[in-house]
């Protein structure tokens, strides 16, 4: 019989904790960061594209993933981000890779809503890949499982710690529509509230992707943010 690995030295809240903090200190270049990607899918809005439009938005969406997760590695590294240098990951020589990489993985767990498999357990499951990738240099598949790896035993904790956050989110929303309703303003509203979100959302991954290899193969935050120098 398999014994039970020992509980983490981490948990939801203190995890939750961890991404507020970090939201709030490097908050001005997160929120640029996050406003200027979301510019284009604005656009296509506008434009009412169709699904040109949520290819755009998808683009953005982990074009955006990628850029926290290095600005939020480098200040886990103590060195804190700004808004340029976090850009300036869009022409990274990984950031092809890396956008193929996310690009697949919202879609499999977009299209796992509507099959067999809940979006719910592959969301934890792949839940690092994007550092993985960024810190390791790993291919595609390479990240996946190294992925799948790390969260072994872990996922519960993980999945909490998104679902308590996207519930938290969706109440926040409820009460900005419940005050402003439908119209420009409210849509206007919401779309800073999102960018102010993700600023607090985004960060995720790379936290956990430290802590999980923190705990489980004793590298250092130092050790591990080396790789982006």
């Amino acid at each position: 019989m398999t014994a039970a690995p020992p509980s983490p030295s981490w948990t939801v809240f203190s995890v939750m904790e961890t991404s507020y903090a970090m939201a709030r200190d490097n908050f001005p270049a997160f929120v640029t960061t996050t406003l200027v990607l979301a510019v284009p899918s604005v656009v296509v809005d506008a434009l009412g594209l169709g699904l040109l439009g949520s290819i755009v938005h998808l683009v953005c969406s982990v074009a955006t993933s990628i850029c926290i997760t290095w600005g939020t590695l480098q200040a886990m590294g103590g060195r804190r981000p700004e808004w340029e240098p976090i850009l300036r990951q869009l022409q990274g020589p990984l950031f092809g890779r890396l956008l193929a990489l996310g690009c697949i993985q919202y879609f499999i767990v977009a299209l796992s809503a509507i099959l067999v498999i809940p979006p719910l357990f592959l969301l934890p499951l792949w839940a690092v890949t994007i550092p993985v990738m960024m810190v390791e240099r790993t291919d595609i598949g390479a990240a996946f499982n190294r992925s799948i790896d790390l969260t072994r035993d872990r996922r519960l904790r993980i999945l909490g710690t998104f679902l308590l956050w996207m519930l938290i989110f969706i109440a926040g929303g409820a009460v900005i529509v419940a005050l402003l309703g439908h119209g420009r303003v409210a849509h206007l509203v919401l779309w800073v509230y999102a960018a102010v979100a993700g600023t607090v959302v985004q960060p995720l991954p790379a936290i956990l992707y430290v802590l999980l290899r923190e705990e489980k193969e004793g590298a250092t935050v130092g050790q591990i943010t080396a790789a982006l120098d």
